[in-house]
């Protein structure tokens, strides 16, 4: 969760703020389910047939397994629910096991999780209590320079205590544990994975609805980097689809390295791409490419599934939506108090009177190319009148972040070996299989 932005007034403004932190932050294969996020209530009890982990206890052979290829490589389907827009995993915390959802980060490290008592936001499924589970430790301080998150020694409960707060102001306070998690996998059985360094929040502010994050950046609390060694993969579809199965997310040597390469930098626990350049259509837009490069610790191009819309440097912004701007002006009616940094939005139907709008594609260093349809250019309201630019400019440096609506209908593979990040523009159906 390195990663996102506001929605204030409009659609657009909230869907940002709640699925977007400015955080923009030989192993086993694992396809843990995922969630599909996009509504302000989980629809479902868990207790009933949703997908979600339940804690009756899977059978001996699957749990506490010694996590060899054989027991562990299978793809499991996704279970979808609804908004905020984003990508959940459904992992459960802890012996007996507590179902709980996480948002799928890869711009931030640390996994963390709410646990009773704390001071919580409201979320939609029972909280963690780790005094009921025979399976919590604290964990032991190990310090990192540019780790995040801080890491501080409390000498009166003799803890690891951790902070994080993420550009966008949300933060997580608590205290580093070690925990059992659990996975379930596309045959509903269940393999878990002992002594998983996690954050217990204690004092969580700026979240909704999910149960804490999912940290696969590439830093020293990483779970990738911890316990999966250097691979993980993910397939998203679309971000608007509640029935879409196929959404995966792979850990370990299992994962899908697969379509175009693109070469992949890591600075103070970030994942850098090279974005060189932007086009509309078949054009190129007018942009300088240095506008994309890093200076020290400004600028760059992250790519960050915790942040929801796609975020640009100003130049960058500009430019495009200029040209957004210039197709749609003339022939759609712009909102009352329209403004194309505030209110980028237009009245009209999305589906419609975007049918044949131009693709946007991000062209990156190696030929790798991210190519953007109307669905993940723009979000709708919810009574389908109107629809907002899901691009935001970059107010705080000149970072830009590639997010998860930019990676709608790609399968996106990370090799921390060969330092490459890997397109596949597909239908993650065929890739689920």
């Amino acid at each position: 969760m390195t990663i996102s932005l506001t929605l204030r007034t409009t659609i657009l403004i909230f869907l940002i703020a709640f699925t977007c932190s400015n955080r923009c932050t030989s192993h086993p294969r694992l396809a843990p389910r995922l969630l599909h996020s996009k509504s302000n209530k989980i629809q479902e009890s868990p207790k009933k047939n949703t997908g979600y982990l339940h804690s009756k206890p899977p059978p001996a052979s699957r749990l506490d397994n010694k996590w060899t290829t054989d027991a562990v490589s299978i793809i499991s389907h996704i279970t979808p629910i609804t908004r905020p827009a984003a990508f959940l995993a459904n992992i459960s915390i802890g012996n007996p096991p507590v179902p709980q959802l996480l948002l799928i980060d890869t711009g931030s490290d640390l996994t963390w999780i709410q646990y009773l008592p704390c001071k919580c936001y409201p979320q939609s499924i029972p909280f963690y209590r780790p005094s009921r589970s025979s399976t919590y430790r604290d964990a032991s301080c190990e310090f990192a320079p540019h780790a995040m998150p801080r890491i501080s020694h409390d000498e009166r409960t003799k803890t690891c205590q951790y902070y994080l707060l993420y550009r966008d102001n949300s933060s997580t306070r608590g205290t580093l544990a070690e925990e059992k998690l659990t996975f379930q996998t596309s045959d509903d059985g269940l393999v878990s994975k002992q002594n998983i360094v996690i954050g217990c929040g204690q004092d969580n502010s700026g979240f909704t609805q999910y149960s804490g994050v999912l940290g696969l950046g590439p830093g020293k609390f990483s779970i990738v980097t911890r316990n999966f060694g250097s691979k993980f993969s993910y397939c998203f579809g679309s971000l608007t689809d509640p029935t879409n199965p196929h959404n995966i997310l792979i850990l370990g040597d299992g994962a899908r390295t697969e379509g175009d390469p693109t070469p992949l930098r890591i600075f103070q626990d970030r994942y850098y791409l090279d974005l060189q350049a932007i086009s509309l259509g078949h054009r190129l837009l007018d942009i300088k490419p240095d506008v994309f490069e890093r200076y020290g610790s400004q600028g760059g191009t992250v790519i960050d599934t915790g942040c929801s819309p796609t975020i640009l440097a100003r130049e960058a912004y500009d430019t495009l939506f200029e040209e957004i701007d210039f197709i749609l002006g003339d022939v759609l009616t712009r909102v009352k108090d329209w403004d194309q940094y505030t209110k980028p939005c237009y009245e009209g139907n999305m589906k419609l009177d975007l049918l044949k709008f131009p693709v946007v594609t991000f062209h990156f260093a190696g030929g790798a190319e991210l190519t953007l349809d109307f669905e993940s250019l723009f979000v709708e309201s919810d009574n389908g009148d109107r629809f907002c630019l899901a691009l935001s400019m970059n107010t705080f440096d000149d970072m830009s972040v590639i997010g998860a609506m930019a990676q709608q209908h790609y399968n996106v593979g990370y090799d921390l070996l060969t330092m490459n990040v890997y397109f596949q523009r597909t239908d993650c159906e065929i890739l689920d299989s």
